[in-house]
């Protein structure tokens, strides 16, 4: 097979290294476009010579197995700019959230601070509508560039917005940059506002995590119902329940193994007391066996 020329790969790249489990196995192998053009010439040799393969961003909402992974990965790491044109901010899926908040902050451009130290791509929180309480990136979405053998943009009435889900999750294609709406502002009260957010986050559970595990129920926090179910402080090997946030599960040296059946024993318990199935917003990459549980 004759690689793409001028486009970066890494051969045996290794989950644990991207992403903030700090668990997974072996990817046979890694692109890394820096550009739409190299994003979109991976896509396609992607999709005619592997039969399976994953795009990663930062790698903040994912369980990758133990396993080698047999298939190829798109990092969008290196797909990070970032431009304006009045109150239309624009990105490309691998900017951060940080240097997405320091570029308003340098150009007092408002609307987006409540993202402040979630530890995501604009990618990544595209796709699984992400942020914070009821405040989720999809109220500042205007368009999204995406490709799947033809580039498409849809706007925010396309991108069928739900509670951690959108199109994007459903199809077969990658995410090329983002348009976000904003408001002008100060550059002093930008940088106040991303301050008082990252405050808000200081509570949140330290350790290697994905986040929050679980969806909200309807009208029901996650977090909620698994601490009055008595879970909190639950272990198995090296992974466990966290103690400030029961809708965190923290690798405390542990593996995707331990992490997955800690998972399932949660819903299970869950289920069993409040008759409320659980549903995972971490995004599983390769094989986890429901009879290793």
């Amino acid at each position: 097979m004759q690689l793409p020329k001028n486009i970066a790969y890494e051969e045996n790249f290794s989950f644990a290294k991207h992403t903030t489990y700090g668990l997974g196995g072996i990817a046979k192998i890694a692109f890394f476009p820096k550009n739409i053009n190299e994003a979109t010439e991976i896509f396609d040799f992607v999709n005619t010579n592997y039969a399976k393969y994953f795009i990663l961003g930062n790698g903040s909402n994912v369980l990758a197995s133990d396993e080698d992974y047999d298939g190829a990965v798109i990092h969008t790491g290196f797909l990070s700019d970032i431009s304006h044109e009045g109150t239309t901010l624009t990105c490309l899926s691998g900017t951060s959230v940080k240097k997405l908040l320091d570029y308003c902050i340098l150009n007092g451009l408002e609307g987006l601070e409540y993202l402040a130290g979630i530890p995501a791509s604009i990618g990544g929180l595209t796709l699984m509508n992400g942020g914070i309480n009821c405040t989720r990136i999809e109220s500042n979405v205007t368009e999204v560039l995406i490709y799947d053998g033809k580039s498409h943009n849809l706007k925010l009435e396309d991108c069928k917005f739900g509670n951690k889900h959108s199109t994007m999750c459903d199809i077969n294609a990658i995410i090329l940059s983002v348009s976000l709406k904003v408001t002008k502002s100060t550059k002093e009260k930008v940088k106040n506002s991303v301050n008082y957010f990252l405050n808000l986050r200081k509570a949140q559970p330290k350790g290697k995590s994905c986040g929050c595990v679980f969806k909200n129920p309807e009208n029901i926090s996650a977090g909620r119902i698994i601490d009055e179910t008595g879970l909190k402080g639950l272990q198995f090997g090296g992974a466990t329940v966290s103690k400030e946030h029961a809708n965190f599960i923290i690798n405390e040296s542990g593996t995707a193994k331990d992490v997955y059946k800690l998972i399932c024993e949660v819903k299970r318990r869950v289920y069993e007391r409040y008759k409320e199935k659980l549903e995972e917003e971490v995004v599983y990459i390769g094989k986890f066996n429901e009879t290793d549980v």
